[in-house]
C-alpha cells in the first residue's frame, strides 16, 4: 500500500476520511491503514519520560475516608493503588478536592498513595490555584513528596491577553525540572477571546516550546473540533491525550494518539478485559482495524459514562459517587465520598438504584463483568467492610440513595 502523507495542515481537511471509514464494512478495513502520522518529537528528557510513560489510560485517583467522613482510611488507598496497578494504568492522579493543600490530609493521602505504589505507578500531581505564589510553593511539595509528572490546571483571568496567558502559564512551568502537561478544557479555563472554542491555540503553540512541556490532556467537554484543532496544532511536539475516547478511531488516523488519562477510567474496563488499554495500544501501534474492533466494544460502557459525566463536568462538578461506583464494580474499594464542598448547589447527582443497574447493563454490553458483592460492600467500602463496618456506622451518606 502507497503511504499516505498528512501534514500538519492537511490533518482537518483529510479528517472525513477517518469518519467515512468507520462506516464502511468490518471486512473492508480489517487491514492496518498506514500512514504518516502526526507524532510528538522526544527532544527532552522530559519528553523521553513522557514517550517511555504515557501510554494506555491513567485514572484519577479518589480518597477514602473512614466512618466520620473525614479520616483518611489507609487500608482503602493502599487497596485501590494495587487495583490501579492490577488496571494496567500508566500513571494517577490523587483528587484534591477534600484533601486542599494546607489540609495535613493532603500530604498523608500523597504520601500513602506514593509509598504504596513504588516503582509500580507514576503518581502525578496537580496545579489548580489562581496564584502563581501558591503554584510554586506546591511545585516544591509536589517535587519533595516525588510525584513525576505535574497537570497545569491553575485558572486565570478571564480577560488575560495572549502575552499575559503565556506569562502564567511559563512562569510556572519554568519553575520545575518535572514533565508538564497541560490541561485543554471548557467553562473557567477556556479564553473565548483568544481562540476558536477558547482554546488559546497560540498560545498553546509558544508554550509548547517549552522543553518540560510534554502532553495535553484534553477534557471530555472539548469537541471533536476543537480536539482536532489542538491536535493539528501541536501533536507535532506535545502528546495529545484525549478523555473522549469516542474520537480516538478517527484521530487515530492522523495522528499519533498513545493514551489517555486523569479520570474515571474504571468506568470503561476491568483487569480482566482491559479494553481501553488494549485500544489506545492498537491507536499507538496504528493498528486501525483493531482500534475499529475495540472502539465498537467499548461503546457501550464509554457512551453511558459519557452521557453521565459531560453534562455534570459541564456545571462545574463530577458525578462522584458513581465514578466511585464504576471503581468499585471493577474490583476497586468503593465507599461513599463525603459532600464536594467546591461544587455549584445541584451539580452533583444521586446514585440511586436505577442509575446502579444502568451502569452495571453497559459494563455487561462492553463484555465486561461487574463485581459480585452486596451492594452495602459499596457504600462503605471493601476495607470497611473487611473490618465489620456496615452503612449504619457512617455519619452520612452523600448523593447516594438505596431505591
Amino acid at each position: 500500500m502507497d503511504r499516505l502523507r498528512i501534514s500538519r495542515r492537511s490533518a482537518l481537511a483529510g479528517a472525513g476520511a477517518g469518519a467515512a471509514a468507520l462506516m464502511v464494512p468490518p471486512i473492508a478495513r480489517a487491514q492496518p491503514v498506514s500512514v504518516d502520522r502526526i507524532a510528538p518529537q522526544v527532544d527532552s528528557h522530559q519528553r523521553k519520560w513522557a514517550r517511555a510513560n504515557l501510554r494506555g489510560l491513567m485514572n484519577l485517583f479518589l480518597p477514602t475516608f473512614r466512618e466520620d467522613g473525614h479520616t483518611l482510611d489507609e487500608d482503602a488507598i493502599r487497596h485501590d493503588v494495587r487495583h490501579a496497578i492490577a488496571q494496567g494504568f500508566s500513571g494517577t492522579l490523587p483528587m484534591i478536592n477534600w484533601t486542599l493543600p494546607g489540609d495535613p490530609r493532603w500530604a498523608e493521602f500523597h504520601r500513602i498513595l506514593i509509598d504504596e505504589a513504588g516503582g509500580d505507578l507514576p503518581v502525578h500531581g496537580i496545579m489548580a490555584s489562581g496564584k502563581v505564589e501558591s503554584d510554586l510553593r506546591l511545585l516544591g511539595a509536589l517535587e519533595e513528596l516525588g510525584v513525576r509528572l505535574v497537570l497545569l490546571a491553575s485558572t486565570y483571568p478571564a480577560d488575560s491577553s495572549a502575552d499575559q496567558l503565556y506569562d502564567l502559564m511559563a512562569q510556572r512551568i519554568t519553575a520545575t525540572p518535572l514533565p508538564v502537561m497541560l490541561y485543554a478544557a471548557t467553562g473557567r479555563r477556556a479564553f473565548p477571546a483568544l481562540g476558536p472554542a477558547g482554546q488559546p491555540l497560540d498560545v498553546y503553540d509558544r508554550i509548547a516550546d517549552l522543553e518540560n512541556v510534554v502532553g495535553v490532556k484534553i477534557s471530555q467537554p472539548v469537541s471533536l473540533t476543537s480536539t482536532m484543532q489542538l491536535c493539528q496544532r501541536l501533536g507535532d511536539r506535545l502528546s495529545m491525550g484525549p478523555v473522549n475516547l469516542d474520537f480516538l478511531p478517527l484521530l487515530a488516523r492522523h495522528f499519533d494518539i498513545a493514551w489517555s488519562g486523569q479520570w474515571n477510567a474504571e468506568a470503561v474496563q476491568t483487569p480482566a478485559q482491559p479494553i481501553g488499554n488494549r485500544l489506545l495500544a492498537a491507536s499507538a501501534a496504528g493498528d486501525m482495524g483493531q482500534v475499529d474492533a475495540l472502539a465498537r466494544q467499548i461503546e457501550p460502557a464509554l457512551s453511558h459514562f459519557f452521557a453521565l459525566q459531560a453534562p455534570v463536568i459541564r456545571a462545574g462538578g463530577h458525578p462522584w459517587q458513581h465514578n466511585r461506583y464504576y471503581q468499585w464494580l471493577s474490583g476497586g474499594n468503593g465507599g461513599l465520598l463525603p459532600r464536594d464542598p467546591h461544587a455549584p448547589e445541584g451539580a452533583i447527582p444521586v446514585l440511586d438504584a436505577k442509575a446502579r443497574a444502568a451502569m452495571r447493563a453497559a459494563y455487561r454490553a462492553s463484555g465486561l463483568e461487574p463485581a459480585d458483592a452486596p451492594e452495602e460492600q459499596f457504600v462503605v467500602g471493601r476495607a470497611a467492610w473487611a473490618r465489620g463496618v456496615r452503612a449504619a456506622d457512617l455519619a452520612a451518606l452523600p448523593y447516594y440513595s438505596q431505591d
